[in-house]
């Protein structure tokens, strides 16, 4: 109705806006090209939504005071912002002409969450697009966030090593024959309806040890089968007391084995299902079948807009704002600051499990005196020195190891040492490790250093990676955890294509020898002590230099009910409720 309305409204905004005008009801007709009457009843309803004011006078060819309080393109904002918030953006675009500027600023500031029909949706803009939610491509951060989101694995495992059940709701380990058995849940299915058995998890997992970024993790997996249609067992060449953890990464989750050859559509077994991906966003909605309880929030709808941000280092990660017209606000902010605004009730803050890294290329020509120079040259506190001169906002903590919580690492001071004329410097295309590459240019730069940045997509900086093909001499990469932290670490040291790229051959042998020792006599909750030790030998062998730990922090105000921040720094919305 208001769509209509607004187009005589617009009509008769070409007498003029925001300014008063003494008028007749036959020249308002004529303008709305209407007729007197029907003009009387459009200026009564537009005056009662609060368009304009209106003050006949009464009397033939008697001049009324006629005042229109906002422009066509302000309405037309409005009107979309309230499609917006209702769902019904084809409308709210039509409205605007199908500018996406326009649309982009209207759902950051529509966005939150809403009830709609007494379901719960949450509406959040992102800064760029994502990859297809797969979990055996490699992925980013948010990627994974939603991996775990779409799809469920066998046991779930948290930061400290402790298992709990999943899609399997027990499971076993002889000792002796070094066999896995998990049970699984009965009526089990996939997104798409199919079941889930013990059939399609062997068949899944057969699958995956042919794919190369998996030989080294599941090399000591002889076979595994369907013992019956709820019990899978794994049979091991080697001792693994901590499979079951391994099981519970993002890179195991349950999906059908025809899908990593071939995805036309996302098909997962989580607490969302995918609707809709495409560059402009992504729509989950919440899957009635799911294992455990259906998740409160019935819909998730995650919009790509452009930040305007996107030159601050490490910023803004994630926005969303409730709706101006529901006299109550609500926002998720994510980012990786650590100073935010609101009370203890509404923010949650946390260092990061990881950091943003420098690896010395093992086929650069650096020595070690050089890279234990360079070490000096590029501390943390220098970088962040650079970088404020750079106008970049430091939204990161001096990282002194891989996780925060491992051994601080302090390095004597080392002769000044000659260093090349030149070095390469190999990023992928991350607001941070640009601002990082760019600091650490203008440090070696005053040192009479020239440097080369290349910055390559994501996937071809992995896939070179894969390919042992990243020849620069620096490569500045991120290492990010996911939930099961002991398990994601010990699997990035393991099999990190980046990483290994960068070791010599006998170092990659040795890393790997020494994880697989880990593996063999180790239970899972001993994984970061044990891990530890190796980061802070690779740190002082002067393998990797740790640079910072990004700060996540989730800002919300009270009218959502739950929220509590993931390991990747969204919001846990499979536990978001509203009163209303």
């Amino acid at each position: 109705m208001k769509d209509k309305l607004l187009l005589y409204y617009t009509r008769t905004a070409k007498l003029g806006v925001k300014k008063e005008i003494l008028i007749t009801l036959h020249d308002v007709a004529e303008a709305m090209f209407t007729s007197p009457r029907h003009s009387r009843t459009l200026l009564k309803e537009m005056h009662t939504v609060g368009w304009l004011e209106w003050v006949p006078k009464v009397g033939r060819n008697q001049r009324s005071l006629l005042h229109l309080k906002y422009s066509p393109d302000e309405l037309r904002a409005d009107l979309a912002k309230q499609h917006i918030s209702t769902g019904k953006y084809e409308k709210a675009l039509a409205l605007i002409d199908n500018d996406q500027v326009l649309f982009g600023q209207l759902l950051q500031t529509t966005s939150g969450a809403s009830r709609r029909e007494g379901l719960l949706h949450i509406q959040l803009t992102y800064r760029r697009s994502f990859s297809p939610i797969l979990p055996h491509i490699a992925q980013r951060n948010s990627e994974r966030y939603f991996l775990r989101q779409v799809y469920s694995c066998l046991t779930s495992c948290d930061e400290d090593g402790n298992l709990t059940p999943q899609l399997a709701h027990h499971w076993t380990y002889d000792e002796e024959t070094c066999r896995w058995r998990f049970f699984l849940r009965p009526q089990l299915s996939f997104h798409d309806g199919s079941q889930i058995n013990a059939e399609k998890v062997a068949e899944l997992f057969i699958q995956l040890k042919t794919l190369p970024e998996y030989h080294k993790e599941l090399a000591h997996m002889d076979s595994v089968s369907a013992i019956n249609p709820h019990c899978v067992e794994f049979t091991l060449n080697q001792p693994d007391p901590g499979f079951a953890g391994l099981v519970s990464d993002v890179r195991y989750s349950i999906q059908p084995a025809t899908q990593l050859d071939q995805a036309a559509m996302i098909v997962g077994s989580g607490a969302f299902q995918v609707q809709e991906h495409s560059s402009k966003r992504l729509h989950l909605q919440a899957f009635d079948n799911y294992y455990e309880c259906r998740a409160l929030t019935d819909s998730v709808t995650v919009w790509q807009v452009a930040s305007e941000h996107a030159s601050l280092f490490g910023k803004t990660l994630l926005q969303a704002d409730i709706a101006q017209e529901s006299h109550s606000s609500c926002s998720h902010y994510v980012s990786v600051s650590g100073k935010g605004e609101g009370n203890e009730n509404s923010q949650q803050t946390r260092i990061e499990d990881g950091c943003l890294l420098m690896l010395y290329n093992h086929q650069s020509r650096l020595q070690l005196m050089q890279r234990k120079y360079l070490d000096q040259l590029l501390a943390s506190d220098e970088l962040v020195v650079r970088l404020r001169q750079l106008n970049a906002q430091i939204e990161a903590v001096p990282a002194n190891n891989l996780l925060p919580s491992w051994t601080t690492i302090y390095r004597p001071k080392t002769l000044q040492q000659l260093l090349p004329e030149t070095l390469t410097i190999a990023i992928f295309d991350h607001q941070a490790l640009i601002g990082c590459s760019t600091a650490i240019s203008e440090i070696l730069g005053l040192a009479g250093v020239e440097c080369q940045v290349r910055v390559y997509s994501f996937d071809d900086f992995h896939d070179k990676a894969r390919k042992g093909e990243l020849g620069e001499d620096l490569i500045l990469t991120s290492l990010n955890l996911d939930d099961n932290r002991p398990t994601s670490a010990f699997r990035w040291m393991l099999s990190n294509s980046i990483l290994h790229q960068c070791l010599s051959p006998d170092d990659s042998h040795w890393l790997a020898t020494a994880l697989i020792n880990i593996r063999q006599k180790r239970s899972l909750n001993e994984y970061l002590h044990e891990l530890d030790a190796i980061a802070t030998m690779m740190i002082n062998e002067h393998w990797l230099l740790p640079l910072f730990h990004h700060r996540q922090t989730l800002r919300f105000e009270g009218i959502l009910k739950g929220v509590s921040m993931t390991a990747w720094g969204w919001p846990s919305i499979k536990e978001v409720w509203s009163e209303d």
